[in-house]
């Protein structure tokens, strides 16, 4: 006997409030995750156990477990979108290009495109040796980015300003890359924005330009907020959506979301990254508050093949200021108790996940997974958006029992490789 179901690749927490809408719509789901402790795990009706980056185990994955897959999708995870359109491809449903979903990922692929079709972005240059990152660096500098060409979460990523440490960010970068390939970019100055988006049948549909609220350093790019309206003139958000259209073009994204990082600065905007997927920072459900668009609906309606643009169209809301505002703990360390408390009944709070749960380790801010959770929340000014948030953030019920960051670097290690093989 087979079940018909939507297949979910990924079992992190921003994958419940997709798995959830689906089972609003009667549609069963199927999340493919190689790790077993994922907030995410027990929220479909069939949880298979594997690496979905491996497509043709994911194919008998599948048959073995009985799921007749009826479309593929994910949300905010950059390391479905080429297994994503490979498995949509092998089992004959609709899914993104995979030479998009490919350019979509690949850095040094995606700043080519850039290049070739003229959407302004950073200077770069591939890199695979030290050699390699030295001779960038002095075409670049005094200040460059080097990261893995196929990283994600700010992973292995190292903001360098002397020369003398290309050596440290070259070998921090070639630790989290699978293929050994990096990326030396030029340093962009400027506030950083995001840009929602779809596109349907080639037709670019901007949803919503957030301000992208950054840790300070040492952190290198990892987001605290996603901050609704971001702050700039009118004439500013449309050049911001003019760049990453162009972008979306020149990379082939079609009937698929668009997640874009932009840096602004006094030559104007210039593209960092385009992604074909929701950002996985609650964007979605954030647009759905503050503009009206549904951007799940019409992710769930373009995997099963019947994209609609209706759910596109921008309305107004009652409290159009907001954010996605991440919890990030004072010190890494070992979660005692990470809960919402009093702040669920709080005004303008409308969610609280979180990604590590008790027992599990947060580890440092040195990516995205150094982050503990995330509220949701609206107000109807900016005023008042902060005045909220302080006091949901003082209402969580949250004790961390610290380390030092590198036990605590250890000890997370540790706990990714003991998931990985099923042993959590």
């Amino acid at each position: 006997m087979t079940v018909p179901a939507l297949v979910v690749l990924g079992a992190g927490l921003s994958q419940r409030p997709l798995i959830e809408r689906a089972r609003a719509r009667g549609i069963a789901t199927c999340v493919v995750d190689g790790r077993t402790d994922r907030p995410a795990a027990d929220a479909a009706d069939v949880f298979v156990h594997h690496d979905f980056s491996d497509v043709d185990g994911t194919v008998a994955a599948l048959a073995a477990a009985g799921v007749e897959a009826i479309g593929v999708t994910s949300m905010g995870s950059e390391q479905a979108v080429v297994p994503g359109a490979r498995l949509a491809a092998a089992l004959g449903l609709p899914g993104l290009p995979v030479d998009a979903a490919l350019a979509a990922t690949d850095k040094v692929r995606q700043r080519g495109l850039y290049r070739d079709h003229g959407v302004p972005s950073a200077g770069y240059a591939p890199a695979r040796t030290v050699d390699d990152a030295l001779a960038a660096y002095d075409a670049l500098g005094p200040r460059v980015i080097v990261k893995p060409t196929d990283g994600a979460a700010q992973r292995g990523v190292s903001d360098v300003a002397a020369r003398d440490a290309i050596p440290a960010a070259v070998e921090h970068a070639a630790r989290h890359s699978r293929t050994g390939e990096l990326i030396v970019e030029e340093h962009l100055e400027g506030r950083e924005y995001t840009v929602n988006a779809f596109v349907l049948d080639g037709a670019f549909h901007a949803v919503s330009v957030t301000l992208r609220d950054l840790a300070p350093e040492p952190a290198v790019g990892i987001c605290v907020a996603h901050r609704y309206p971001c702050g700039r003139p009118d004439e500013d958000v449309e050049s911001i959506i003019g760049v990453v259209r162009r972008a979306a073009a020149a990379i082939g994204i079609d009937n698929a979301p668009v997640y874009a990082q932009v840096r602004f600065g006094d030559d104007g905007p210039r593209m960092i990254e385009c992604g074909a997927r929701l950002g996985g920072g609650s964007d979605a459900q954030l647009a759905r508050l503050v503009v009206g668009v549904d951007l799940m609906e019409t992710v769930l309606d373009t995997a099963l093949g019947q994209p609609n643009a209706e759910n596109l169209r921008v309305r107004e809301t009652p409290e159009p200021f907001g954010h996605s505002r991440f919890v990030i703990p004072e010190r890494p360390g070992r979660v005692v108790r990470a809960g919402a408390g009093d702040a669920a009944d709080l005004p303008g709070v409308h969610e609280i996940g979180f990604f590590h749960q008790a027992g599990q380790i947060v580890p440092p801010l040195t990516s995205a997974s150094g982050r503990l959770g995330v509220l949701l929340m609206t107000a109807a000014s900016d005023a008042e958006l902060d005045a909220r948030t302080d006091a949901a953030l003082a209402a969580l019920d949250v004790i961390i029992e610290p380390m030092e960051p590198a036990e605590a670097a250890a000890a997370w290690s540790e706990q990714v490789r003991r998931e990985r093989e099923g042993r959590a």
